[in-house]
């Protein structure tokens, strides 16, 4: 059952879901996107705080709608500017790591990989999805079942850990 306070914008996201898959898809100009969006507007819809007094539940489910498409034009344009790299001229140096730094490298991982597993379960796994997956320390408390403030808590605690044991190793295979 939803929340009083979401009925009328959930309602509206019904009534205009047609007029908000036009949006997305004129906005971001794909029409798969487009139907994720939607999908991101209703979860942001259901999620909404109950202290949200929404006047006019359309305009505010396009303003969501508008904020939504923003970030995902953002997102879209810095993946394609990474992509975008110029290309280097024939002469420059190779940016390919020497076989030094591609050992290095690979030791580097073997101990960040010890380090890691050394980890709470809870620790390691609210790492990983923070770092990796790219995911809000909301969106792991509720996949672990915890506090926000506790997941944050895991993410120092294992980022603290990794680099301690990465620092003493490093001195150690130094000496």
């Amino acid at each position: 059952m939803q929340p009083e306070h979401t009925i009328p914008c959930l309602s509206a996201f019904e009534q205009h879901h047609n007029d908000l898959l036009r949006f997305f898809t004129h906005k971001l100009g794909c029409r798969d996107l487009a139907a994720d969006c939607a999908q991101e507007t209703y979860v942001h819809l259901v999620r909404m705080r109950p202290n949200i007094d929404v006047q006019n539940p359309r305009a505010f489910l396009f303003r969501v709608a508008a904020n939504l498409a923003v970030d995902n034009l953002r997102k879209i344009r810095i993946r394609r500017e990474a992509m975008s790299i110029d290309p280097l001229p024939e002469n420059a140096a190779s940016l390919a790591p020497s076989a030094e730094d591609a050992l290095d490298a690979k030791q580097r991982l073997v101990r960040l990989e010890r380090a890691m597993g050394e980890l709470s379960p809870k620790c390691r796994s609210a790492l990983l999805m923070n770092r990796l997956d790219g995911k809000t320390h909301r969106e792991i408390a509720e996949e672990l079942g915890v506090s926000e403030s506790m997941v944050a808590k895991y993410v120092i605690q294992a980022l603290k850990h990794c680099r301690a044991r990465l620092r003493s190793e490093e001195v150690t295979s130094r000496s």
